[in-house]
């Protein structure tokens, strides 16, 4: 940091990751690279969990960034304890995330920033941080939730929901709300404020949705595009799905894993929905014959759909299956893992689909070296669970797909030959448990799955590079 620092001193911009100990012994490093970035505007931050018992002090860090810094992003992929830091200096700060790092001090300085228009933060429920912050466009919330779901009192539940309702009070400029699952009553919102979210672009909610506000939602969000419903507790109302398919801008529609959707909601979603880009059908209908397979044949009308999710549709048959892959020419992402209902014929449609980037077709049984082997372009492959594959199959595919970075072949009977990862480690990940093994003096990481290194049979891979074969048979 002490050479980008004196080096780089028109930097506007600055992304760097690290682990929690480096930061911790060498704080002053940070804070004298960052107290000569003068020119700074954006820093991108993300502290990897290695130490247990140290906490890490970021107030000095964060205190020496320039005071006019517009963006401060701040990442902990684990949940950590009480990390002290301070935004007060910051007079002009606009864009703000703090995931996965708790510091309940700093939500009263966060309330003051009257500048801000981005805001990702954990809620906390000891502050309310909405009441002045009128310029926001942008909100991702994190709730923090209590052991297995259980709150303690009805008081969680009060506390949270008045929060959300500053919300709707104050944010009356909001493009993206993001409200996962957590300790809130949206009944008791008054309807009435769902004008304030008029330009909202961008929705995910928790709730028991019924159709007066469904209603309140079609009236108001007109712009809305994308609708993410994240409740595993209660079905939507079939009434109130049906009236959110009014949604005339829609273009992304996920819903909960729980819905088991009637035909007529199947039949709504593919006549209404025209602009759809995004479907997730949720989950559930492995021992469910619901909905039709005619009326699942109505999906291929979405001819912009570029992410179609199917997931254990028991009913999903060949017919449906070859009609997307004909009418759907924009599909770059498809999961029918778990569909057992298709055959061969409905295999082959897929590899007619040129833009296709993302397949998951994990448990289905009839998938073979045939298949997987006439797949060109992909990013990503799920075929875990499909034990009639062959490593000539695995090989096939990675060399079809120069762009390749994940493929799990997980509960299959793949060994391909570990020399054949190591020899690429720098560009391979391999997972066993979130271990870590390093190759070598290179520190180049592989996290294995399952089973031995030698073996390595049943694993997950990343596996980007065809090289790696030409390697392996001495090219």
């Amino acid at each position: 940091m002490p050479f980008v620092g004196k080096h780089c001193k028109n930097l506007t911009s600055l992304e760097c990751e690290f682990d929690d100990k480096f930061l911790i012994y060498n704080a002053d490093h940070f804070v004298q690279a960052f107290t000569q970035l003068d020119k700074l505007k954006c820093i991108k931050i993300t502290m990897n969990d290695k130490s247990d018992f140290k906490t890490v002090d970021l107030s000095g860090i964060i205190n020496s960034l320039p005071e006019e810094i517009n963006e401060i992003y701040l990442f902990s992929p684990s949940q950590r304890k009480t990390v002290p830091m301070s935004f007060k200096k910051f007079t002009n700060l606009q864009k703000l995330t703090v995931h996965g790092l708790c510091s309940g001090s700093i939500f009263p300085e966060i309330a003051e920033k009257t500048t801000l228009v981005y805001l990702h933060i954990q809620l906390s429920n000891k502050f309310f941080l909405f009441n002045k912050l009128v310029n926001l466009e942008h909100i991702d919330l994190t709730l923090r939730m209590q052991p297995d779901d259980v709150f303690d009192t009805d008081t969680d539940t009060d506390l949270t929901t008045k929060v959300l309702d500053t919300i709707f009070c104050t944010c009356k400029n909001l493009k993206h709300l993001d409200i996962p699952r957590g300790p809130y009553d949206l009944a008791k919102i008054s309807l009435k404020k769902w004008i304030n979210f008029q330009n909202l672009e961008y929705l995910r909610i928790n709730g028991n949705i019924m159709p007066d506000l469904a209603n309140t939602i079609v009236q108001y969000c007109k712009n809305l595009k994308d609708l993410r419903i994240d409740n595993r507790h209660h079905c939507i109302n079939e009434t109130a799905l049906k009236k959110l398919t009014e949604l005339e801008n829609l273009e992304c529609l996920v819903l909960p894993d729980c819905n088991k959707l009637s035909d007529e909601s199947i039949i709504a979603i593919s006549n209404n929905c025209k602009k759809l880009k995004k479907l997730e059908i949720p989950a559930g209908y492995m021992f469910d014959s619901r909905p039709s397979p005619s009326v699942l044949h109505e999906i291929s009308k979405l001819q912009y759909l570029e992410h179609l999710k199917l997931f254990m549709v028991k009913s999903l048959k060949d017919s449906t299956i070859t009609a997307i892959a004909n009418n759907c020419k924009y599909l770059k992402s498809l999961d029918i893992g778990c569909c057992r209902a298709i055959t061969e014929t409905g295999l082959g449609a897929l590899t007619k689909l040129e833009n296709l980037q993302k397949l998951d077709v994990r448990c289905i049984d009839i998938i073979t070296d045939s298949f997987i082997s006439k797949l060109k372009g992909l990013k990503e492959l799920d075929c875990g669970g499909c034990r009639k594959l062959t490593d000539d199959g695995i090989i096939q595919v990675i060399k079809n797909s120069p762009d390749l970075t994940k493929i799990d072949v997980r509960n299959t009977i793949i060994t391909i030959n570990s020399s054949l990862l190591k020899m690429s480690a720098k560009r391979t990940c391999v997972e066993k448990d979130r271990q870590t093994f390093n190759d070598g003096d290179k520190d180049q990481k592989l996290e294995i799955n399952s089973l031995d290194y030698d073996s390595l049979a049943k694993i997950f891979m990343l596996l980007p590079i065809p090289e790696r074969i030409d390697m392996e048979e001495g090219k």
